[in-house]
């Protein structure tokens, strides 16, 4: 079992690919209000456990599988850096 904090990563990661953002863990970092520390510990966990690969910042099949079955809040990454991230 995952737990929230891990779901959030999740959720961010497949935010920004679907919005085309680019695999960012300062992005990451930003969304989920942690330190750069804390974003590479969870990447690294999340990498042990096949769900995302961390060198690369990407979900792996695995992680996008959980990630599109996760609740997911309805609104866009600030941290984009494009005017077409506004929430609709």
């Amino acid at each position: 079992m995952i737990n929230r904090a891990q779901q959030a990563a999740l959720r961010v990661l497949f935010t920004m690919a679907s919005e085309g953002c680019p695999a960012d863990r300062f992005i990451l970092a930003a969304e989920l209000r942690l330190s750069d520390d804390e974003v590479d510990e969870l990447l690294e966990l999340l990498d042990q456990a096949g769900l995302v690969d961390a060198r690369r910042v990407r979900l792996t099949m695995i992680g996008l599988t959980v990630a599109v079955s996760l609740p997911r809040a309805r609104r866009r990454l600030a941290s984009c850096g494009s005017d077409t991230n506004q929430a609709a």
